[in-house]
């Protein structure tokens, strides 16, 4: 299949509701996109078509490096599409899935490339209104991505919604939008702060048996607390959460711009005795009614706890409980996962992928790295932190829980230029500021004086390591020598300033005032040296930046 006589479709990548996306390749820029096409029986629904062309519209607005790039839109046959940046890569819910809650350092990083993107398309006009874990993108190189502007809106656009639903996520939604209130950029606070939730405890925070009752615990439920998780994240990551889910918007992030100015600092030394934030508005927020995909409105009352501690109730509790543990149990025998053999499981490719990545890749098939058993060198080729090999090699059967040994590019090597013929103090700069080690050793030599005749230690051409201190020597043409001679002084300045030249020094006269002088300089007479550096008797070395001065007067 060809899309616009120009995008050949390779294969089906995710599918919606609304729209199916193919990997495709662009055979005139030639590069591989995705194309985001419209599903047929869509076309002739005039909501879903706004929808849809909104898409695009909010899309080419946003340019960011945390945002998937627009790069076409248009109709073909009456096949509306997007063509979009292609992320090789996973979804941050499959990261989850695979790995597990992240630390706060981790988290964190994500959270501010999802922030700064957010807040490009906000000042844009643009509101995503589908913020999740599944609209997040993380690239081979562990570049974020936020995706998916199919339900965004421009402001001042009419919000396209059916009568009594909300479009978006439930386990995200904001608790404005379950009453069937407007998206605003604090609802989209709300959601990215479900997120961050999400990568620290690794799951949502409110789940139930349908949607109507998930959107309920967003409205009567403050978010729980990461740190009762989590005791180590940090107070002042949990109060980011805090002020990003609250109820009340009096009490929400105004803006992603200052939660970005928290996220940026609650790793900080200056946060670490942050006290967790109150919020009493929230505390106090009642909603009249939710709406959630055209269920019919619920009335939300308060009412008080009733008791249920017969004896029928908890016996009732007590006989599910063990038919669940037993049944959980058996599954868990005839799977294997425990009382046997652990499964066995294919190695996975994971040559030239970055170190991290490639923990990613692993953990996917229950495999690890061995952090103590990294073996880490130097290449002709290939870039710091790619893993060159492995053992068991790709394709092996292991046990899963296996731990993988690898070997870790540290760089590549530098080729050793040659110096000989150049003048030291030159190369002894430039090789200064690549943290070189500079011995040096004077020979007699037919060369300019101060010039390399010899290296050694590090030969032209030969590799060695830029990362740590080398040690390259040279032999070098001794500068001339020569002792300031007893009896310059007195002497006519003229003569003496000819013969120094003449022997290859550098030697300049300086004209002094005759009252700054002793008696003894004075009683040497006009047009003679009457002072002398290096002193008489002194031995003189002739390098770059020396020279000899000749004091006289007129």
């Amino acid at each position: 299949m060809k899309i616009a006589n120009r995008y050949d479709v390779i294969k089906e990548i995710g599918k919606g509701g609304m729209a199916n996306v193919y990997l495709a390749f662009d055979t005139i820029l030639k590069r591989p996109v995705a194309v985001k096409v419209l599903k047929g029986d869509m076309t002739d629904d005039p909501v879903a078509l706004e929808r849809f062309k909104r898409e695009a519209n909010a899309s080419t607005k946003l340019s960011h490096p945390n945002a998937v790039d627009i790069y076409d839109v248009g109709e073909d046959e009456n096949n509306h599409y997007i063509v979009m940046e292609y992320v090789k890569g996973h979804t941050l819910k499959q990261l989850l899935k695979r790995r597990g809650a992240l630390g706060p350092r981790e988290a964190v990083w994500i959270m501010k490339q999802l922030a700064s993107a957010l807040l490009e398309a906000h000042k844009n006009g643009i509101i995503h209104r589908d913020i999740k874990s599944q609209n997040v993108l993380i690239k081979d190189d562990g570049t974020v991505k936020l995706a998916d502007f199919g339900i965004a809106v421009v402001n001042n656009a009419m919000q396209i919604t059916s009568k009594g639903s909300v479009l978006g996520s439930v386990h995200y939604l904001a608790p404005e939008l379950a009453k069937g209130g407007q998206a605003t950029m604090q609802s989209d606070i709300y959601s990215l702060g479900i997120v961050f939730y999400e990568l620290l405890t690794g799951d949502v925070p409110f789940k139930a048996d349908t949607p109507i009752q998930v959107a309920l615990l967003h409205v009567r439920n403050n978010v729980p607390s990461v740190r009762e998780f989590n005791p180590d994240i940090p107070q002042a990551v949990e109060n980011i959460i805090i002020k990003a889910t609250a109820r009340s918007l009096e009490d929400r992030y105004a803006n992603v711009a200052l939660l970005i100015k928290d996220l940026n600092r609650c790793l900080s030394p200056e946060a670490e005795n942050d006290e967790k934030v109150v919020l009493a508005k929230s505390d106090q927020t009642t909603y009249e009614k939710v709406r959630i995909a055209g269920n019919a409105d619920e009335t939300i009352k308060k009412k008080k706890d009733k008791k249920a501690d017969t004896f029928f109730n908890v016996l009732f509790i007590t006989i599910i409980s063990i038919v669940s543990v037993v049944a959980i149990l058996l599954i868990l025998l005839l799977t294997g996962v425990i009382g046997t053999k652990n499964k066995m499981v294919e190695v996975p490719d994971i040559s030239g992928l970055s170190l991290t990545v490639a923990k990613d890749v692993l953990s996917a098939s229950g495999l690890s790295i061995d952090d103590s058993e990294i073996t880490w060198m130097l290449t002709d080729d290939v870039p710091a932190n790619q893993i060159i090999s492995f053992t068991p090699a790709e394709d092996t059967k292991v046990e899963k829980g296996t731990k993988i040994k690898v070997t870790v590019s540290e760089g590549t090597y530098q080729t050793m230029a040659n110096y000989v013929g150049r003048d030291l103090e030159e190369v002894k700069a430039e090789l200064k500021a690549l943290n070189f080690n500079v011995e040096t050793v004077a020979v007699e030599s037919e060369e300019a004086p101060g010039t390399i005749v010899a290296q050694e230690g590090l030969l032209p051409d030969d590799k060695y390591n830029p990362n740590v201190v080398n040690t390259v020597r040279f032999s070098y043409s001794a500068y001339r020598s020569s002792v300031i001679p007893f009896g310059t002084l007195g002497r006519n300045v003229n003569d003496v300033y000819n013969e120094f030249s003449y022997a290859g020094f550098k030697v300049t006269k300086e004209k002094i005032d005759y009252n700054t002088l002793t008696e003894e300089e004075k009683a040497y007479g006009a047009g003679t040296v009457v002072r002398v550096t290096p002193s008489e008797g002194s031995l003189y070395t002739q390098e770059e930046d020396s020279e000899i001065t000749l004091y006289y007067f007129d």
